[in-house]
């Protein structure tokens, strides 16, 4: 449960941040005004893409190849709310809806994916076995042993 959760609130965070960029580049850029009650209407349209993206869980490896369908199908929710919650002329949400989804969806899937991931060292530091097991450098040559711990290098030939 806690995993939905701070999935959802990391794809929010994401959505949140790009969506409100692009709504006030893109609606200045394009429409020359501001738009009134930017934070609510961009907060809810973060909302419903961080459902979006927390049901599909979109990434780089799957969108174009294995995923095809559901990408369009989220690329219809994107273009539905930057049409109507963010009130872009249909040609502009169709091009910033579409956009935003292919960066914003497989960036904010690789943050999920990155901190929800099982870390091999955390899980050595919880099981009381921290210490490396392999030395951090090795000797170039094929046959040469390793130093023991504490040795000094021998000074530099004059």
């Amino acid at each position: 449960m806690w995993t939905l959760f701070f999935t959802f609130v990391v794809y929010w965070v994401v959505a949140f941040v790009g969506c409100f960029t692009a709504v006030e580049i893109a609606q200045d850029a394009l429409y020359d005004e501001v738009t009134p009650r930017a934070g609510l209407k961009v907060s809810l349209a973060a909302l419903l893409l961080a459902l979006t993206m927390t049901y599909f869980h979109p990434s780089f490896e799957t969108m174009f190849t294995a995923n095809v369908g559901m990408t369009v199908l989220q690329g219809i929710v994107w273009f539905a709310v930057f049409m109507f919650v963010l009130q872009f002329h249909p040609w502009h949400a169709l091009g910033l809806g579409v956009l935003m989804m292919c960066l914003v969806a497989p960036l904010a899937t690789m943050g999920v994916d990155s901190m929800l991931a099982p870390d091999d060292q955390v899980q050595r530091i919880r099981r009381g076995t921290s210490a490396a097991t392999q030395p951090v450098r090795r000797s170039l040559s094929p046959g040469g042993a390793p130093a023991p711990p504490g040795a000094t290098p021998a000074p530099a030939a004059k």
